[in-house]
């Protein structure tokens, strides 16, 4: 939700944060920092936050109130971290500067390469700039990551959730959990839970003396490929997990 105040001058500020788990704080923190120091009150500021929301989505549902508020007059100025923040994809971008420019709106930006974009276009050539390199930094950082994760499955290391009863070692190769520490189902409890769930116990009955949930192992039980990696400690449709099971002791 936008927090509003009074200010002699209609200034908005607006936040992004792609996770929940960033921290957005240094962002309004700069930003009342910058504030205070160009002479504008930051209690007067209306804050605009998009929190777990990528900079590529169009759609952001305070951006959009941002956008609709500048282009019908509300503000003088409006005031960001980064370029980023607004957006990561050109087209966004341009179009937000855009409404900005066509009602007569001061960009300011904290951290970046220009801290000021006017309605007249000094300064949108910097910032134009910025937005290019930090967009191709982004598509370059993007191609390391699918590259470095297009390897690790070349190399059958377990990207994502661990299953249960399984444990990630140190060089990224799935294994079935043979010691548990104390809170963990290692692989022999969940296969002895399911062989007397094939026996005729309930699911909750065999999640009493587990962690894992009779949800769980409702989960596994009733998917067939899932069932053998513990029941017959074979895999038919992947093969780390049939590499995983070959490392357990006959």
């Amino acid at each position: 939700m936008r927090e509003t105040s009074e200010t002699s001058e209609n200034v908005a500020a607006y936040i992004r944060a792609s996770t929940d788990k960033q921290n957005s704080g240094h962002q309004r923190d700069d930003i009342n920092d910058w504030a205070d120091q160009n002479n504008i009150d930051p209690t007067g500021i209306n804050w605009y936050v998009d929190l777990s929301q990528s900079g590529s989505d169009p759609g952001r549902e305070q951006f959009i109130e941002l956008t609709d508020d500048i282009d019908a007059g509300e503000y003088d100025r409006i005031i960001v971290w980064e370029i980023s923040r607004l957006a990561r994809l050109g087209s966004i971008y341009q179009e937000f500067f855009e409404t900005a420019s066509d009602a007569g709106t001061i960009i300011n930006i904290t951290n970046d390469w220009t801290d000021t974009v006017k309605p007249d276009g000094t300064g949108k050539l910097i910032a134009d700039i910025s937005a290019a390199v930090a967009e191709e930094e982004r598509r370059k950082l993007i191609s390391r990551v699918n590259s470095g994760v297009k390897r690790a499955k070349k190399e059958g290391k377990w990207l994502g959730e661990v299953p249960v009863g399984f444990e990630r070692n140190a060089e990224g190769y799935l294994r079935p959990t043979l010691t548990p520490d104390e809170g963990d189902d290692g692989y022999l409890e969940i296969r002895a839970a399911l062989e007397a769930i094939e026996n005729g116990s309930s699911y909750r009955q065999e999640a009493k003396g587990l962690n894992t949930t009779r949800q769980t192992l409702s989960r596994i039980h009733q998917d067939e490929d899932r069932r053998q990696w513990y029941l017959d400690a074979t895999a038919k449709t992947d093969d780390r997990i049939a590499e995983a099971l070959d490392t357990i002791p006959e």
